[in-house]
C-alpha cells in the first residue's frame, strides 16, 4: 500500500460538494496511514508540473485525481512516461474514463479501491497533441461547440442533461467542413460534420457505444469522419451507435491511427481534447503506447 500520496481536487467538477467530500477523502486516507497532500485545481499547467515533480522527488508513490475527465486528464499528462500510478474518484458530469477502467462512481466505493492493498493497475494508451498528452478524444466539428456552451454551473445542475440540451441546439447550426487528413503517411479529403480521434468505445453517454472494437490500451487510436448534415442523419447516427451498428452506418468512416495523424481544415475550426477547447486546426497527434498507469476496478 502506499505511504505518501497527493491528492488534487476540484470542487468545481460536476458533482463536487465543496469540502465536505475533500474532508471525506482525506479522513479515509488518514485511517488507512497514508500521508497525504491535498492540491486544489484547476491550476495552471505549469504549476501542476511542478507539483508533481517536487512530490516525485519526495518520494510520493500515488497520485489521485478527484473530479470529471478534464480533471483527470490536467493531472495525467505530467504522468504519461513515469512509473507511477494515478487514482480516480470520479466527481464529473459524464466520468467516462472511470467507468470504461470500472472505477465504481460511489465515492465511498471509489476511495476502498484506491487504498485496497491487492487493486489492479492498466497501462494505457495517450495521444500527444503540442506539449500535453490526453487519454481520452480528440475532435473538431460540433462536438467543441457543445463543450464551449456549456458551463460549470449548467453541469452541476443538470449533469449530462446540460451536453444534451446544448447539443440540441447546435443541430440547428449543423454544416459541412472541408478537411484535410493526413494519416500514418496516407492523405485524404473529407467533408464531414465531426472529425473524432479516440481511445474509448463510449459516445458520450452510457451505454452509447462508438464500437467495442475500441480499446484504452490496443496501441492505436481510431479516426472516426463523421458526415451527418440534418436531423434525419443525426437520428440513424444515434440508433446505429445505440444498436452498437456504428461501423455499418454509411455516413461514418473509421480508421485506424497507429502512429500520427494531422488535420487541416478549409477554414479554421476549433479543437476539443478530452473536454476542454484547445486551440484550432490545424493540429497533429501523435499515439503513445502504453504510457500512462491508472489503478483500475477488477
Amino acid at each position: 500500500m502506499a505511504k505518501k500520496a497527493v491528492l488534487f481536487y476540484n470542487p468545481q467538477s460536476g458533482h463536487s460538494k465543496g469540502n465536505h467530500q475533500c474532508d471525506e477523502i482525506r479522513t479515509h486516507f488518514i485511517q488507512h496511514g497514508i500521508d497525504l497532500e491535498t492540491v486544489i485545481v484547476p491550476l495552471p499547467h505549469d504549476e501542476i508540473k511542478s507539483i508533481v515533480d517536487s512530490a516525485i522527488s519526495n518520494r510520493v508513490d500515488l497520485f489521485i485525481a478527484a473530479g470529471g475527465d478534464g480533471t483527470v486528464s490536467m493531472i495525467s499528462t505530467h504522468l504519461v512516461g513515469k512509473d507511477y500510478p494515478l487514482g480516480i474518484i470520479p466527481l464529473g458530469t459524464g466520468n467516462l474514463l472511470s467507468k470504461v477502467l470500472n472505477i465504481p462512481q460511489k465515492l465511498e466505493e471509489a476511495l476502498a479501491l484506491i487504498t485496497n492493498e491487492e487493486y489492479d493497475q492498466v497501462k494505457i494508451d495517450t495521444i500527444k497533441l503540442g506539449d500535453r498528452y490526453y487519454m481520452l478524444n480528440v475532435s473538431i466539428g460540433v462536438s467543441p461547440k457543445i463543450m464551449e456552451s456549456v458551463d460549470s454551473n449548467q453541469k452541476q445542475k443538470l449533469g449530462v442533461f446540460a451536453y444534451l440540451i446544448n447539443f440540441i441546439q447546435q443541430i440547428l447550426g449543423l454544416k459541412l467542413h472541408r478537411v484535410f487528413i493526413e494519416c500514418d503517411h496516407q492523405k485524404s479529403s473529407h467533408l464531414a460534420s465531426e472529425i473524432l480521434i479516440t481511445n474509448i468505445g463510449t459516445a458520450g453517454v452510457e451505454p452509447l457505444m462508438w464500437s467495442e472494437d475500441i480499446s484504452l490500451n490496443d496501441g492505436k487510436m481510431d479516426l472516426l469522419i463523421i458526415r451527418a448534415t440534418n436531423i434525419r442523419d443525426l437520428f440513424r447516427l444515434i440508433v446505429s451507435i445505440f444498436t452498437k451498428k456504428s461501423k455499418l452506418y454509411s455516413k461514418i468512416k473509421f480508421f485506424n491511427v497507429d502512429d500520427y495523424c494531422r488535420i487541416e481544415s478549409q477554414s479554421p475550426l476549433h479543437i476539443q481534447a478530452d473536454g476542454d477547447i484547445i486551440g484550432e486546426t490545424p493540429f497533429e497527434i501523435h499515439v503513445i503506447p502504453s504510457s500512462l498507469t491508472l489503478i483500475a476496478g477488477k
